[in-house]
């Protein structure tokens, strides 16, 4: 699984260059709403979610607190939620997002696994609607103008110069569609539960812990969420996620809004003595089965019973993960096979499948199709999107890959 959380990060790299438009817009819809929105959509959905949710104690409770402000009190007074009620809410809180034009914050982050512990600080400026500075507290900046973005590393003296993506960023929905869309697909996957009011950098929030629900663990497997929003602007200020194996926190422990911020700070002087890289320095070569067949060390199977439904569009293997990835589409819909000889490290979410050619694991995320599986050494991994093949007719394509 570790497998296909990187590649789909190399992948949409890989289409943007190669110019194929199959599976960029939803990976790069995918990638930009997790960057950006995930946080502040998943607290919009707690919101909405949570007032079904608070029973007798905790109404009575907010009856001795003070008067919620603005539209936050609106959002907490009541068990009772009709869908304009909640129709409405969504549109409050895309507005008070949309009235947020800058922000200046100080955030600190902890994150532990597998013994590990890693603590982090870092300041952010951020101007809409594509202006934004990361300053980490290691001297690692991230920069961006609008038009051009520098990531430095100061202990390596590396730069990284990204010029941007005009032509996809033409085709990407709103903040507020991606929004409404990712909100409407949440909703339909947690429970809530409201905690009550705390403050956080200075700013009273509602604090919220969501779960999902049965039927929908894919949702957030056996993770744990707690999340205190703003109330004023909708905006996360703390996170906290807690499973069996990994617990991260990120806090935001001072933020101003709406403020003047200095032009300066998006702009960026690449020392003299700096390494340059760009993102051609990243990719690696766009191969033709041939080429494939003779850069891998095990050997690539039959693979006609794809050929059937997709259009093979090319190939790439990466030395360092020893990977192979083939990729194919039809119209508007793509598949991918991949085959490596390091295992895929499972999720807990995976579902056994039993065949008579292998026996595998299969399982269902962000509308995409994972099934995998082992040949002698090599372990195979298909990804497809949802609406291109059902479960079984993937399984069926992987039953004959030998």
């Amino acid at each position: 699984m570790l497998h296909s959380l990187y590649f789909i990060y190399v992948y949409s790299l890989f289409f943007y260059y190669s110019q194929s438009a199959v599976l960029l817009k939803d990976l790069i819809k995918t990638s930009y709403f997790l960057y950006k929105f995930l946080s502040f959509s998943l607290s919009l959905v707690l919101i909405v979610k949570g007032r079904k949710k608070i029973d007798n104690e905790v109404k009575e409770l907010m009856k001795k607190l003070t008067a919620l402000l603005g539209l936050a009190g609106v959002l907490l007074f009541s068990t009772a939620c009709s869908i304009e009620d909640t129709e409405q809410i969504i549109e409050n809180a895309v507005e008070a997002q949309e009235n947020l034009e800058s922000y200046y914050a100080e955030v600190s982050s902890t994150f532990k696994y597998d013994g590990e512990n890693e603590s982090s600080t870092y300041k952010e400026w951020n101007v809409k609607p594509d202006k934004y500075r990361t300053e980490m507290e290691d001297g690692y900046l991230h920069i961006s103008n609008g038009e051009e973005s520098w990531s430095y590393d100061q202990t390596e003296n590396t730069v990284t110069v990204f010029d941007t993506l005009d032509d996809l960023t033409e085709e990407m929905p709103s903040e507020s569609e991606i929004i409404r869309e990712m909100l409407t697909e949440m909703l339909e996957s947690t429970d809530v539960v409201v905690n009550g009011k705390e403050t956080i950098a200075d700013r009273k929030t509602i604090h919220l812990s969501v779960s999902a629900k049965d039927g929908e663990e894919d949702f957030l497997g056996d993770t744990s969420y707690d999340i205190w929003v703003d109330e004023e602007t909708y905006m996360p200020l703390k996170m906290m996620w807690i499973s069996e194996d990994f617990s991260s926190v990120v806090e935001y422990t001072n933020i101003e809004y709406n403020i003047d911020i200095d032009e300066a700070l998006f702009t960026f002087d690449i020392p003299e003595d700096a390494e340059v890289l760009t993102m051609d320095d990243f990719m690696v070569d766009s191969l033709s089965l041939d080429e494939l067949k003779e850069v891998t060390p095990f050997d690539i199977p039959d693979l006609s019973a794809i050929l059937d439904h997709f259009e093979f569009e090319d190939a790439n293997y990466f030395e360092e993960m020893d990977m192979a990835t083939m990729h194919f589409s039809e119209e508007e819909h793509y598949l991918v096979l991949s085959l490596t000889t390091d295992k895929t490290e499972m999720l807990d979410e995976t579902e056994a499948v039993s065949t008579e050619n292998f026996e595998g694991s299969y399982m269902n995320m962000f509308d995409m199709h994972f099934l995998f599986w082992s040949q002698d050494e090599v372990h195979l991994e298909l990804m497809t999107d949802a609406d291109a093949l059902s479960k079984e007719e993937l399984i069926e394509i992987a039953k004959q890959i030998k």
